[in-house]
């Protein structure tokens, strides 16, 4: 990318920040989030929304605290409450308290839960599938690695990695 562009140029300005990691990282998120949405609703998980997904993609399959599942989601706790409160609603999900410590709540997923895990998973495997076919193995390959070394760089301690074991958190 060369030198910051003229405000006074507005489809220089759009140009230069199109070309922008964060933007082309941003749109590629939001792409594959609008797909596998599309396919889970395809699929009859129709009461989803987007940020649904988003906080079901960071409930490990053990548990997780709504604390954890807020942080990995980017969003209040008050927010990831009151969306685990509707999925529990759907029956997506179910709290139980935490054996050891009284405070913490551990979502858990639920039989129909686990069904639209397996079938996010299955989801995910396939645009992977079509990711490959449109870049070819080695760039594909080439893409992930770098997006991991990068990752590696800017978040080395992994903010959205696992919870401690549920029973501990």
């Amino acid at each position: 990318m060369s030198g910051l562009p003229s405000f006074e140029n507005p489809a220089a300005l759009r140009a230069w920040r199109d070309q922008t990691l964060y933007r082309r990282l941003l749109r590629a998120s939001r792409a594959e989030a609008s797909a596998t949405l599309g396919e889970i609703h395809a699929r009859g998980y129709v009461d989803v929304s987007l940020g649904d997904t988003n906080l079901l993609a960071n409930l490990d399959t053990g548990g997780s605290t709504i604390t954890a599942l807020a942080q990995r989601a980017g969003v209040t706790r008050q927010a990831a409450s009151q969306q685990v409160t509707a999925l529990e609603r759907a029956g997506y999900v179910t709290r139980r308290a935490s054996e050891h410590d009284g405070r913490a709540v551990i979502v858990m997923q639920t039989a129909r839960g686990r069904a639209l895990l397996r079938d996010a998973l299955e989801i995910v495997a396939d645009l992977e599938r079509d990711y490959t076919a449109a870049l070819g193995p080695r760039r594909y390959a080439n893409l992930n690695s770098a997006l991991a070394a990068l990752l590696d760089h800017i978040d080395p301690h992994g903010t959205l990695g696992t919870d401690p074991p549920p029973d501990t958190a």
